[in-house]
């Protein structure tokens, strides 16, 4: 499995309105984090799903607590400091 990180671009499936097709969906992973269900713990990451608007805009849309083997990686974020020349 892909390690993930805070920022990363992520995908996951989900069922569309009608309950039988699935749609994917696209966001930020904003969280990971453990949690205990039942007798185990159950890798999540709280992810701010991404949407469109009506002027061909993406925007941040409301945040999503999806199980991380759900999700598959579409661009991982740089975490070293970089200095940028202006």
């Amino acid at each position: 499995m892909e390690k993930l990180d805070i920022g990363d671009l992520v995908q996951w499936s989900e069922l569309g309105p009608n309950g039988y097709e699935q749609e994917k969906k696209v966001g930020v992973i904003a969280e990971l984090y453990l949690e205990k269900r039942g007798s185990r713990n159950v890798a999540l990451a709280k992810i701010n799903e991404i949407v469109k608007s009506k002027s061909n805009l993406s925007l941040l849309g409301r945040e999503k607590e999806i199980l991380v083997v759900s999700l598959h990686v579409l661009s991982k974020v740089y975490n070293q400091n970089e200095e940028l020349s202006v």
